[in-house]
């Protein structure tokens, strides 16, 4: 089925600006660790009751190593050889996907091949390289394919690969924002007192690049009950957030007319719904580099 035109923003485009300014690192290990920022996207231009598959992966930035020396990162002259990174796999209709977005709460980074096999929501990966995220989107066709009809990548969400924090300014950035790292804040203690502790807990979880975590505070359970409201299989009552209500979708990255590898640009005279809620900022200038290959 033709789609004339597919749009894919960004959701919280400036929280990963600001970490992409300190060259963002996400921690990996080998039963993976949830990525922070989340990455999240809505999309707007699907068709409703068409099923579609969307795949994830991360991409390599360059062919070097990295190391970080003196408070900055610089690429190593040896060259080591590149392993290729798995793609992840999530499939919903477009309704879903129109009305609720895609939250990748469940993905995870790993460097076990074994975790990937155990896991389909972990993508491999290599310390101490820098990589970019790759939505990709399928469209099921009728005899049991998929047929590739869109690949984006955003700027701001590249990062590097590491088994532990190397810059000091990435890493207070992330106890700063994340809900779930709350206790390493100035001035807040990690361990409540007695009265005002939880009696129980249900869930053993790991929180979102929870390297920064050690105890979540009662309040820090109620933000993650917040964040993770809906699973991925559910399907709520009421959307996780009102996507109809977005209003700005002129700067969408977008893929036109999937035979077409140029860079495409949405067109805000075309007579497309344009839904009201100023909350949310989709960013601008990006490209859409269908089959695009990093120049090393």
């Amino acid at each position: 089925m033709m789609h004339t035109q597919i749009h894919v923003a960004l959701m919280e485009k400036a929280l990963w600006k600001e970490f992409d300014d300190h060259r963002n690192e996400m921690i990996i290990t080998k039963i993976g660790r949830n990525l922070f920022p989340i990455l999240e996207f809505a999309f707007k231009g699907l068709i409703e009751h068409q099923m579609y598959r969307i795949g994830i992966t991360m991409e390599p930035t360059m062919i070097n190593k990295l190391k970080f020396t003196a408070g900055r990162w610089e690429k190593l002259d040896i060259l080591e050889d590149l392993i290729p990174t798995n793609e992840v796999f999530i499939v919903k209709s477009g309704r879903e996907l129109l009305h609720r977005g895609l939250k990748l709460e469940k993905l995870k980074l790993t460097n076990s091949k074994d975790a990937v096999q155990k896991n389909d929501q972990m993508i491999r990966v290599q310390s101490m390289r820098q990589y970019i995220p790759i939505l990709n989107i399928y469209e099921d066709l009728p005899n049991g394919a998929h047929m590739q009809i869109g690949k984006y990548k955003f700027t701001e969400t590249k990062f590097i690969a590491v088994t532990a924090y190397q810059s000091e300014k990435v890493k207070n950035l992330k106890v700063q924002k994340n809900k779930f790292a709350q206790g390493f804040r100035e001035g807040v203690k990690s361990v409540q007192p007695p009265a005002k502790r939880p009696t129980s807990t249900t869930s053993s979880q790991s929180s979102p690049d929870s390297t920064l975590s050690s105890e979540s505070s009662s309040d820090g359970l109620k933000m993650a009950s917040q964040e993770l409201q809906y699973p991925q299989n559910t399907v709520p009552v009421v959307p996780s957030y009102p996507f109809q209500q977005i209003q700005n979708f002129q700067n969408f990255q977008s893929f036109q007319n999937f035979g077409n590898y140029q860079n495409q640009n949405f067109d805000p005279n075309l007579q497309y719904w344009t839904p009201q809620n100023p909350q949310y900022d989709f960013g601008n200038n990006y490209s859409n580099p269908y089959g695009y290959q990093w120049q090393f």
